[in-house]
């Protein structure tokens, strides 16, 4: 069962600023997010260039002027303002760090991780840097690797809850629910008013059949964020897993009251009201979801299953031909739509000469 918080990516930071180090000079977290903002590079980099003419050696402007160009997208301009700043101060960590961080930042793993190592070179027993590789490590789907990493970060800080949440969400990818469990936990005394760990906690013990212990974590975390749409859908699933499909449905509408343009929310639902055989309804939702989402294959597909369970296969036909235009190489679609017409040919035949049977 994934943990349906549907982030870019479960372990993803933001770019880290220069903490630890308040004399240190270079661009922070907030700099580098109002370029993101008002993307006015240009003003930006005239005011470096300016004083670079003046001081060609200034680390300040050098390394600023880097991740401008990084962020401009222009890479290889911008590596030969950062080999500018590492050959003026070869041993100062925090010019391989922040730079390792710009390339995590932009899904660059590799060059992510040799910045990172650098980084430990001159600055051992980071925690931080631990954790980064780990990121960059997950990134790559390198799990284990990623795993090894982030367990060394934490037994250097092991306070550190984003340390516990990411490898828990580690553990749980890889299927081992005891231990994502453990760590989650260990998460939420940290901070009892985290409602992503209190989810992704609820969602791990109902992997491992521990319903009541998954409903008390989803009800905390609805009491610490009435209006997280995904709170009410995952202790719908929840509930549906064990068997409670009227409490199900209750929270799945409660999601979509929150949160009425997240189509797989409304396919879910879907799913369940099939699932009690309440077709009319489920067809309505299912509908909506493409409505939101035309290129929902899913939704199709089981919009098709619904109206072909009603008997409706002609329309059902339709849903599916839908389907397959959007994923034509899918071979699981492309034999539910074959099976369909072939179905749908027979009775068609049967229907006609039947016709002419009482004809004569």
């Amino acid at each position: 069962m994934e943990n349906f918080l549907n982030n870019k990516n479960p372990l993803q930071k933001k770019v880290q600023g220069n903490t630890g180090n308040p004399e240190s000079s270079f661009m922070l977290e907030e700099k580098i997010n109002s370029f993101l903002d008002k993307k006015n590079y240009e003003e930006f980099l005239k005011k470096y260039n300016e004083i670079l003419k003046n001081d060609p050696d200034n680390l300040e402007a050098i390394i600023n002027t880097g991740f401008i160009l990084f962020l401009k997208d222009e890479e290889e301009k911008a590596e030969e303002f950062f080999q500018k700043a590492k050959d003026l101060a070869p041993d100062n960590y925090l010019i391989y760090l922040n730079i390792a961080n710009l390339y995590l930042e932009k899904e660059k793993y590799e060059k992510a991780i040799l910045y990172y190592k650098r980084t430990q070179v001159l600055s051992p027993g980071n925690p931080e840097v631990f954790a980064s590789i780990g990121q960059a490590l997950y990134g790559l789907k390198k799990l284990e690797e990623s795993l090894n990493y982030y367990n060394k970060a934490l037994k250097l800080n092991p306070e550190k809850q984003e340390y516990l949440t990411n490898l828990a969400n580690i553990y749980a990818e890889t299927g081992r629910p005891e231990k994502a469990a453990e760590l989650y936990e260990k998460a939420v005394k940290l901070d009892p008013d985290d409602y992503k760990a209190l989810i992704c906690l609820g969602n791990t013990y109902t992997e491992m059949i521990k319903y009541d212990k998954a409903f008390e974590c989803f009800e905390k975390a609805i009491l610490a964020a009435p209006e997280y749409s995904k709170a009410y859908l995952c202790f719908g699933i929840s509930r549906s897993y064990a068997g409670q499909t009227d409490e199900a449905i209750e929270y799945y509408k409660k999601a979509i009251s929150l949160n009425p343009e997240e189509d797989k929310t409304y396919i879910i639902l879907a799913n369940t009201l099939v699932e009690k055989n309440f077709y009319d309804e489920a067809i309505e939702y299912y509908k909506k979801a493409i409505e939101i989402n035309k290129k929902n294959t899913l939704a199709y597909v089981a919009l098709g299953n619904t109206l072909a369970l009603k008997g409706d296969l002609k329309n059902s036909l339709d849903y599916y031909r839908d389907a397959y235009l959007l994923e034509p190489d899918n071979k699981k679609i492309s034999f539910i739509y074959e099976e369909a017409i072939e179905e749908y040919a027979k009775k068609t035949i049967k229907r006609i000469t039947e016709d002419d049977y009482d004809d004569d």
